[in-house]
C-alpha cells in the first residue's frame, strides 16, 4: 500500500509541475523604438518569469544581443546567434538603497565584497550616486486589456571624481504608462547600461564602482507599453546633450511559447567578455539605409501592415496652441485609442494615411485654453518642480473622425471642462476624454 502512496504522490508532483507550466503567462509583444529620428523594432516574449527580448538593427550598427531575463534564476542571459555566443550577466547586488522619509525605512541591500585576491595595485574605482523620484498621477486607461497607470520618474545620476564606469552627471526624466505581468516581477534597474568599449579593449576589473541609490515616492513601474524618456547629460550647465528615446507598443497579444526561447541555445559557447558579443560597426549598411530613408521611410521602421479585422486610425498633430508639445499629446492619443480590434498611429497627411491603410484620420484643434485660479498651487509647482502641485485649465477643443472610404465625418467630439495638473497634462486629460468619446462612437 505505501508502495502505491508513493506511486500517486509522484504523479500528483508531475501533475502539478505541468499544470503550473501550462497556466504560466504567455505574451508576444511588438514594440517600435525611437530616437534621433531613428525606428527599430523589437519583438518581446513573457512567460511567467521569463522574457525574452529581440532587436534590429539600427543604421549600421549592427544587430543588439538577444535579451533573456530569467527572474527566477536572477539573471540576465545575451545572446549573439551569428557568433553562437553567450554571456551570464547575474542581477546587480552591488547598489546600496537609501529610502526617503515617504517610504517606510527598509532594509539595506549592502554592497557584496569579493574575496581579496592578490594584487601588486589597489582595488580603483568611486561612487556613482542616483537619486531617483518615482510619482504616480493617478491617471489611469485601458491599454491591451489591462490597467495601465501614468508615472513619471526623475533621476539624477552623479559619480564621484574617480568614478570609472562614467564621468559626467545624467539627468533622466521618463513619462509612461505601465502594466503588470503578475508572474513577471523583475527588478527594475535604475543604474546605467554598462559602458560598452572595443571588443579589442580589455575588461578592468580592477576598477570597479560602487552604486549608491536614494529612492523617494510611493509610485511604481512596471511593464512600459509607452514611454518617453529624456536624457541630459553633460557637467552643470556646460558642455550638455540631450537625447530623446520613446517607446509605443504596436500589439499585444496571447500566445503559446515554447520554453526554449528562454534557455541558453544548444551548443553555444559562453564568454566572458560581454563586448564580444558586439558586431563590428558597417559604414556601408549605413549609408544605404540613410539614402533609403528619403526613398522608403517604412523599409527603416519595418513593415506595418493592418491585420485582418483590426480597424486603424491615422492620428494627427493637435493644432491650436503653439506651446503645447504637439508630438507628445500625438503619441497620448494613439495609445488612447489602441486597444481590442482598434489600432492607432502616428500620421501628418492624408496621404500618408492612407499608404498606412487607415480606415480613418482623426485631427483635433484646441479652441480655448485658459488658466484658473490655483495660483498658489502654480507658485508651488513652479518653486519645488512638485508634478502634482500645478493649476487647472478651462479647456475647449474639437476632434474630427473622418471616414477615408468616403471622406465623411463619423464623430465630432466637443471637449469643454476643467483639468487640473500642468498644462502638457490638463491638455492630455482632455484629448483622453475626446478619444473616448471617440471610440464610442466606432461601436
Amino acid at each position: 500500500m505505501k508502495k502505491y502512496g508513493f506511486f500517486f504522490t509522484a504523479i500528483l508532483i508531475v501533475a502539478t509541475s505541468l499544470n503550473h507550466e501550462v497556466n504560466a503567462q504567455q505574451y508576444k509583444l511588438r514594440q517600435v523604438n525611437a530616437m534621433m529620428g531613428m525606428k527599430s523594432e523589437s519583438t518581446i516574449y513573457v512567460k511567467g518569469m521569463r522574457k525574452r527580448t529581440e532587436s534590429e538593427a539600427v543604421m549600421g550598427m549592427g544587430k543588439n544581443p538577444t535579451t533573456i531575463e530569467q527572474c527566477d534564476l536572477q539573471r540576465t542571459i545575451k545572446i549573439n546567434d551569428k557568433k553562437k555566443l553567450y554571456f551570464i550577466e547575474p542581477f546587480s547586488k552591488e547598489t546600496e538603497e537609501v529610502i526617503d522619509e515617504d517610504v517606510k525605512p527598509v532594509a539595506k541591500n549592502k554592497t557584496v565584497t569579493a574575496p581579496p585576491k592578490e594584487k601588486t595595485t589597489p582595488q580603483k574605482g568611486g561612487v556613482i550616486t542616483m537619486w531617483y523620484n518615482i510619482t504616480d498621477t493617478g491617471e489611469r486607461k485601458k491599454m491591451y486589456g489591462f490597467n495601465a497607470r501614468h508615472v513619471w520618474t526623475n533621476q539624477k545620476m552623479k559619480p564621484s571624481p574617480d568614478a570609472c564606469t562614467m564621468k559626467d552627471s545624467m539627468i533622466i526624466k521618463t513619462d509612461g504608462w505601465y502594466i503588470d505581468f503578475p508572474q513577471f516581477n523583475c527588478p527594475v534597474k535604475y543604474r546605467p547600461a554598462k559602458t560598452m568599449t572595443s571588443p579589442n579593449e580589455k575588461p578592468q576589473p580592477e576598477c570597479q564602482d560602487r552604486y549608491v541609490s536614494r529612492r523617494s515616492g510611493k509610485g511604481k513601474l512596471g511593464f512600459p507599453l509607452s514611454e518617453t524618456r529624456t536624457m541630459i547629460m553633460g557637467n552643470g550647465t556646460s558642455q550638455t546633450s540631450e537625447y530623446v528615446t520613446s517607446i509605443e507598443t504596436l500589439e499585444l497579444s496571447t500566445v503559446k511559447l515554447d520554453s526554449m526561447l528562454f534557455e541558453i541555445p544548444p551548443g553555444y559557447t559562453e564568454t566572458k567578455n560581454e563586448n564580444e558579443l558586439q558586431d563590428k560597426f558597417d559604414m556601408n549598411d549605413m549609408m544605404n539605409q540613410y539614402k533609403n530613408m528619403d526613398k522608403d521611410p517604412e523599409k527603416i521602421s519595418g513593415e506595418n501592415k493592418k491585420k485582418a479585422g483590426m480597424i486603424r486610425i491615422g492620428v494627427y498633430e493637435p493644432k491650436g496652441d503653439d506651446q503645447l508639445p504637439a508630438s507628445a499629446l500625438q503619441q497620448q492619443m494613439v495609445s488612447s485609442l489602441t486597444g481590442g480590434k482598434i489600432e492607432a498611429l502616428a500620421i501628418s497627411s492624408e496621404e500618408e494615411a492612407r499608404k498606412q491603410d487607415c480606415d480613418y484620420t482623426l485631427a483635433s484643434n484646441f479652441i480655448k485654453i485658459k488658466q484658473g485660479g490655483k495660483v498658489g498651487g502654480l507658485l508651488k509647482a513652479i518653486k519645488n518642480a512638485d508634478p502634482n502641485a500645478a493649476s487647472s485649465f478651462t479647456i475647449e477643443a474639437t476632434q474630427t473622425l473622418v471616414k477615408l472610404s468616403d471622406n465623411t465625418t463619423v464623430s465630432e467630439p466637443q471637449i469643454n471642462g476643467k483639468y487640473d495638473g500642468k498644462i502638457n497634462d490638463a491638455a492630455g486629460k482632455a484629448l483622453d476624454d475626446g478619444c473616448r468619446l471617440v471610440l464610442k462612437a466606432l461601436k
